[in-house]
């Protein structure tokens, strides 16, 4: 028996190690593994210049700040901590492209054990034998290798549902020292723990501000509680005032962090203002309250409060709203459903079949019937809403696992077989092959927009040596030479823009970088770009120059600017780029316009970058030698 245990404990920490490599692969899931929290962190700690998404910008706003900063913020910060130590001590600047991607990754990668920790205790307490089975099926899923390590608003979300249910098992299930002391039931407490009433409050608004879908999935353990502190057998003695006081650390809970959440919100978004001694505090302020709360009782305050919650219900139930982010047809979770979770579907709905003669809340496994209906609850009502994306059934995760866990160790190997493969298909092509070229180009690309040095002229252009990150720019004026970098995405998902670390104090120096996002619109509008930032030029850059960059002098008519510019075509090698090779103004006898193509290869983007030069016909030239290592 120990041998078994001990082999079952070496599978686990192999599949730790995958996840691992799995948080630190480049595959790009949805934009909106950026564009929830570290883009508006990268903005927020570091002055990045970025996108803000729509939640964030439009009044009034939708999404709570409060989760970014803890999950994403702090990790920031304390890079950014660590980075002025180094710079004390006279040690080199460690804040990049690189750093900042590693910060976000690993975050999420430690949060995603709370998964861990709360199935398997959970499977543990009811299901002795099978807990490592479960723990296995929980490590080995890619929804949690992959999924859960990234930062996802879903992610966040799943982990806040998990410890709501530990929390609520452990506070209304008695422990064996508790039955044999008092002669109860071993399946109903008799008083519940304050400390985990006022926890449970505390998780159920938090979660909330996370994503306002968390109220479908936490219904069910509302209701339970309400139910074990009103009707349940041991309060038939109690009155009406003492089954009150009961729920108080629990309502507590709940009012108390939604005030925290209101508030923070409020005062990052501007709709309220705090003075303190005269000064109106900011947003950059923001961490300051969230490591010490009590300071914003010592504080003026002007303005109105935003429930973002609230705003977020009322936006959604615009149809039109929805609209603008895809409709889906109703039945389509059926499918993302089988898509997250594969063979352990079949498996699921076979046990919840039988399990329907024991939900409910008198069951003696009653921890069953509220993680059964917290995932039905969730999956039937995001089912009646028209937009629908995998990841909004991330947290159904601890459901799936959980339900069939006392007959883990009776499948066969055939299901294994199964899993196993179903999950190492879905890991590799979500880990390294999904849109996984953007975010090792961009890497590439950073020290190429605000990291090259020992600018001169060669051959009609200005070359400059890939060197360290420019630490102070000079501020543009008519003697200044400005440097400008056009960087074009096309055919690809939102390029992160924290992640060229250009700092937003820097669009007025000497110092430019461009980003110009065209996704999936037509070959014609990106025609016209082309055509706007490409200079033509008489001689082409010979192939051998691998470690420098080269900018055109730019000519506006017939007069010659001190403005030196380059433009980067970023698409996959599999577009369709042939409209250059029949367009008479992008190629001739006399002149030849030059495009820097950085061609995403096809199959595996991140090990395939220094291509030799690629010549299409009547002479268009497309190099990519601008995205070589340093």
């Amino acid at each position: 028996m120990m041998i078994y245990d001990w082999k079952n404990v070496m599978i686990y920490i192999f599949l730790c190690f995958l996840r691992l490599i799995c948080a630190l692969s480049p595959g790009y899931i949805h934009p909106d593994e950026f564009f929830q929290s570290p883009e508006i962190m990268g903005g927020d700690v570091f002055g990045f210049e970025v996108f803000r998404p729509w939640e964030f910008e439009q009044y009034p706003q939708c999404r709570s700040i409060v989760i970014p900063a803890l999950t994403i913020g702090l990790p920031f910060k304390l890079l950014k901590i660590w980075n002025n130590l180094r710079i004390g001590m006279g040690l080199t600047d460690i804040i990049n492209s690189y750093s900042i991607f590693l910060t976000q990754r690993l975050s999420f990668f430690f949060l995603s054990f709370v998964i861990d920790y709360t199935g398997y205790t959970i499977a543990k307490l009811y299901y002795p034998r099978n807990a490592i089975k479960s723990l296995l099926v929980f490590a080995s899923s890619y929804v949690l290798l992959i999924f859960y390590t990234r930062p996802f608003s879903n992610t966040v979300e799943s982990i806040i549902l998990s410890l709501c249910f530990i929390v609520y098992i452990k506070a209304t299930t008695p422990t064996e020292s508790q039955v044999r002391k008092q002669n109860m039931s071993s399946s109903v407490k008799e008083e519940v723990s304050a400390n985990y009433a006022f926890l449970l409050g505390s998780l159920i608004a938090l979660g909330i501000f996370t994503r306002v879908t968390f109220i479908l999935y936490v219904f069910p353990i509302g209701v339970a509680v309400l139910y074990h502190v009103f009707l349940s057998p041991r309060t038939l003695n109690k009155n009406w005032t003492e089954k009150f006081q009961e729920l108080i650390p629990f309502a507590f809970g709940i009012v108390f962090i939604s005030a925290i959440c209101v508030i923070i919100d409020s005062l990052y978004f501007g709709t309220l203002k705090l003075i303190d001694n005269g000064v109106v505090l900011t947003k950059h302020h923001i961490f300051e309250f969230l490591s010490n709360p009590i300071t914003l009782l010592k504080v003026e305050w002007q303005g109105n409060l935003i429930f973002t919650p609230l705003n977020n219900i009322l936006y959604n139930l615009d149809s039109n709203n929805l609209s603008e982010h895809g409709l889906h047809p109703r039945y389509l979770h059926i499918y993302n459903f089988t898509l997250l979770f594969g063979p352990l579907v079949l498996l699921t709905m076979k046990d919840l079949n039988v399990s329907f003669n024991y939900m409910r809340f008198t069951a003696k496994k009653r921890y069953k019937t509220v993680i059964i209906y917290s995932g039905l609850c969730g999956f039937i009502l995001l089912s009646l809403i028209p937009h629908q994306e995998p990841r909004f059934l991330l947290p159904l995760l601890v459901s799936v696992v959980i339900v069939p866990s006392d007959r883990l160790q009776k499948l066969p190997k055939l299901f294994w077989l199964a899993w196993v493969i179903f999950n190492a298909i879905f890991t590799v092509f979500f880990g390294g092959y999904h849109q996984a070229g953007i975010i090792p180009i961009i890497q590439r690309l950073q020290y190429q927009t605000i990291g090259f040095r020992n600018c001169e002229e060669y051959e009609g252009t200005v070359r400059c040596d890939i060197g360290r990150k420019i630490i102070r720019p000079v501020v543009k004026n008519s003697s200044s030479e400005t440097f400008i970098t056009n960087i074009i995405f096309y055919k690809t998902y939102m390029p992160p823009r924290h992640l060229f670390c250009y700092p937003e104090a820097w669009r007025d120096t000497n110092i430019q970088v461009n980003i110009h996002d065209l996704a999936g619109r037509p070959i014609r509008i990106l025609e016209t770009l082309l055509l706007k930032q490409v200079n033509p030029r008489r001689q082409l850059i010979t192939p051998n120059l691998m470690r420098h960059i080269h900018f055109q002098r730019r000519v506006d008519g017939n007069v010659t600017l001190r403005q030196y510019e380059r433009t980067l075509l970023v698409t996959p090698s599999t577009t369709d780029l042939s409209i250059f090779e029949e367009h008479n103004e992008l190629h001739s006898n006399s002149e030849i316009k030059k495009i820097e193509l950085v061609l995403i290869d096809k199959y595996w983007p991140h090990l395939n970058f220094d291509y030799l030069d690629r010549v299409f016909k009547h002479g268009i030239y497309l190099n990519v030698y601008a995205v070589t290592q340093r």
